[in-house]
């Protein structure tokens, strides 16, 4: 595959559709997910840039993991997933999108001897589609490619120092300080600025979009020790913590709109040394 002459600076992305519970994920990290007690019914789709995963050139593996929706233990015929794969120009969206990748998606339902509706999926407690895409980019980005392998840190340990960071998140979030979130999250925006290259206006516009969502003064969702799990991915090299139903850890509460999703903040962890600790990335 290789980049037109229009494709200056490319924006990769994914196009997942999810119509059951599920996770999509690419270099080994999730970027896409329908889980918990929102999957009950309904559909969940949209784009997902991936520049800041892939973080260099190169051939890279997409998995969609596919499982009942909340309350089912075994997938039925009207599941499914579909993953859409997207190039174009950052600077002129419009008008160079195009696929660069054929469409992903599990087999489609059929007609059995009865004359009914049935698929691979049905009666399944999980399913899995994937395939290797390959991206070409002008950059490299110092991500979690050479942070230590956190498979080799003792369970208990990691996930006392990850509850511990998360905790600082946590109580930054109640107090609504946006400035001190920016600051810990500083590592990630410098990644971010550079996969997607953004000028200093829309590093500012990402910025004050953060600030704005602190200043609804959001109830955030309890952090519970006991309720929470360790997610380590990214080929061991990241780390986070999930709530049992799957969902994000730190929550801003939506409960006031009817219908809308909790705002679920995604938080990856790394550690370059374990001299420095864990930061977010």
């Amino acid at each position: 595959m290789s980049i037109g002459s229009t494709i200056n600076n490319p924006f990769y992305e994914l196009y997942p559709n999810l119509n059951c519970s599920g996770i999509v994920l690419i270099n080994d990290v999730p970027v896409f997910s329908f889980l918990g007690k929102d999957t009950k019914d309904g559909i969940l789709d949209g784009s997902v840039p991936i520049n800041h995963v892939v973080l260099q050139s190169g051939k890279y593996n997409v998995v969609g993991k596919i499982f009942p929706r909340f309350g089912q233990n075994t997938l039925t015929e009207n599941d499914g997933m579909e993953i859409s794969f997207n190039l174009s120009d950052i600077d002129n969206w419009k008008e160079t999108k195009q696929s660069f990748f054929p469409q992903l998606r599990t087999p489609d339902a059929s007609f059995d001897k009865n004359n009914k509706i049935t698929s691979l999926l049905k009666g399944l407690p999980y399913f899995e589609i994937t395939t290797e895409i390959e991206v070409e980019l002008p950059f490299v980005l110092d991500g979690w490619q050479n942070s230590i392998d956190l498979n080799k840190i003792d369970k208990t340990i990691l996930k006392n120092k990850v509850i511990e960071f998360y905790s600082q998140i946590h109580a930054i979030l109640k107090e609504h300080n946006a400035s001190k979130f920016l600051e810990l999250s500083k590592e990630k925006e410098d990644l971010q600025t550079k996969a997607f290259y953004f000028n200093s206006i829309r590093k500012q516009e990402i910025r004050n979009s953060i600030i704005s969502l602190f200043n609804k003064n959001l109830e955030v969702l309890p952090l519970n020790p006991d309720e929470l799990k360790l997610e380590i991915f990214g080929y061991g090299k990241l780390v986070s913590l999930i709530r049992t139903d799957g969902s994000a850890a730190l929550q801003f509460k939506r409960d006031n709109i009817e219908g809308e999703r909790n705002i679920e903040l995604e938080v990856k962890l790394h550690a370059r040394s374990l001299e420095k600790g864990l930061s977010i990335i």
